[in-house]
């Protein structure tokens, strides 16, 4: 589905309805073109997200998954170990602390490092629903207050979404319609081709656009696989940078051109101090903390005085902290990547002093403080940050499933596998298993289709060994050889030092003697 402006509209505004017929991306990309703040559930039993949108800008996700949980996240990647997880997350529900805030404060982790791996365990999460096929989603108006301060590309995301996961057969149903029609770079899109990351060929690709070019035309002139073509020209098409001739604004709905005016620059001879290495990473860690926390204080939190200072006490903390996250202050070399993060805490700052020197607000904020303050509610609350042990954790499953298929149980084996899958879709070696699982439950009507499966896996992680070997397995069992000895041959060293590659080729040394 390419929708058009109306359509567009339209999504926007649903309450509820169907991925099946309205499919992930398109939705997101409804929702961020017409700036809408709401949370969107998405349910495929038993399955579920909550995706949290700032004028369509993704803010946060949450789900009943265990393994996107932030610590569960880190183990996964590497970033910590297991029993580094286990003692932070007791940490984290006893002090009633962030797990993240936890790593803070143990020296595991600096401010930095947390959110730029925050900023990753969010985008994975929201990539998961470009794997949904079907499920229901609902749109809730009421928008909660955010504390999360990160925000994710959504015209990347959408890209990413389609490029890695979009089936063949419905990107085929996409851009089939566009096929013999010169397509170009429309010239007003809601998205810039500057937010999008690009390799050079694709870059090569989108500026024939500029020009107009049929898709056979364009697959002649760049070195780019038809494939990856017709997926990024999908992926564009849904957030309105591509458009067909005939969906190009028409020159005579076009506003009268308008003279350019270009203001000359003004000259400043700002001086500039040059910060060693270490200097740099103090000054980024200070701003990514405060940068992580400020959503989550009131506005005497955020300036650091008391609810008892005087009018002078506090702007004189108002004055320190507009010059500490001054933005212009981040303009330099190393820092540049700070300034937004700036920009957010001196609006934050200014927002802080306009509450506390407008009296009646200032006071209504002291009583609500002093309110939560008996009440006890500004302690922190355990039960916020403890476990939750009814979260879906699908590495249970996994285990269990490649126990059964070990035991010989292939048809037990595949129901734990494909509940595991589809908690995890985006884990290759989840999928690598299922598929051969499925193939030696019945190898006869199974092989092309464990095939297929493997090959998509390789398409969307070319690393995943495990693929490459049990393709290697499934030539092997279906008596091609030489395909077979390739796979195993390559597999030896991209799952070493597992030894079942090797064996592999043992056995196909085996097969090939009886043969002969």
């Amino acid at each position: 589905m390419i929708p058009n402006a109306d359509q567009l509209e339209a999504i926007s505004h649903m309450r509820e309805g169907n991925l099946t017929e309205i499919p992930f991306a398109v939705l997101l990309q409804a929702l961020a073109a017409h700036q809408r703040s709401v949370v969107v559930e998405i349910e495929r039993k038993p399955l579920k997200k909550e995706i949290f949108l700032e004028k369509g800008v993704p803010v946060d996700c949450r789900s009943n998954l265990l393994h996107e949980t932030l610590g569960r996240f880190m183990v996964a990647r590497g970033d910590i170990s297991e029993k580094v997880y286990q003692d932070s997350l007791a940490k984290s529900a006893a002090r009633g602390l962030k797990f993240g805030e936890v790593l803070i404060l143990d020296g595991l982790i600096n401010a930095s490092e947390l959110y730029r791996i925050l900023q990753q365990n969010l985008a994975k999460k929201l990539l998961d629903g470009f794997t949904w096929r079907s499920g229901d989603f609902r749109l809730i108006p009421e928008l909660p207050q955010m504390e999360s301060t990160l925000k994710v590309n959504t015209a990347q995301l959408v890209v990413t979404g389609i490029s890695k996961f979009a089936l063949d057969d419905e990107v085929n149903e996409a851009v089939g319609p566009l096929v013999g029609k010169r397509l170009f770079i429309h010239p007003d899109p809601t998205w810039s081709l500057d937010e999008i990351r690009m390799d050079p060929t694709e870059r090569r690709l989108t500026s024939l656009l500029f020009r107009g070019k049929r898709i056979d035309e364009m697959a002649a002139e760049t070195t780019i696989p038809f494939d990856k073509i017709m997926r990024l020209l999908y992926a564009l098409a849904v957030i309105g940078i591509v458009v067909p001739e005939d969906r190009m604004p028409s020159e005579a709905a076009e506003a009268e051109e308008l003279p350019i005016i270009v203001e000359e620059p003004v000259s400043e001879d700002l001086p500039t101090v040059e910060l060693d290495e270490e200097e740099l990473e103090k000054e980024r860690n200070e701003v990514m903390e405060a940068f992580l926390g400020h959503r989550r204080q009131d506005a005497f939190d955020l300036l650091r005085v008391t609810d008892q200072a005087t009018m002078p006490q506090i702007e004189r903390k108002f004055i320190e902290f507009s010059r500490r996250f001054a933005p212009w202050r981040f303009e330099t070399p190393g820092l540049w990547n700070l300034v937004e993060k700036a920009e957010a805490l001196f609006l934050a700052g200014g927002h802080a002093f306009g509450e506390l020197a407008d009296v009646e607000r200032r006071n209504s904020l002291i009583l609500r403080r002093r309110t939560l303050k008996a009440g006890g509610s500004r302690k922190p609350n355990p039960e916020r940050f403890a476990i939750k042990s009814q979260l879906l954790d699908p590495e249970v499953q996994f285990a269990k499933g490649a126990a059964l298929m070990q035991a010989g149980e292939h048809q037990e084996a595949a129901k734990q596998l494909q509940f595991a899958y589809d908690c995890d879709p985006q884990n290759s070696a989840y999928r690598s298993e299922l598929a051969y699982c499925k193939f030696l439950v019945s190898p006869r009507t199974e092989a092309q289709s464990a095939l297929n499966e493997l090959r998509e896996t390789l398409r969307i992680d070319p690393k995943c060994g495990l693929a490459v070997y049990y393709t290697g397995m499934i030539y092997a069992e279906t008596g091609d050889y030489e395909q077979s000895e390739s796979r195993l041959r390559s597999s030896i060293r991209m799952l070493m030092p597992d030894r079942r590659p090797i064996e592999g080729l043992k056995m196909l040394q085996r097969k090939r003697g009886r043969r002969s």
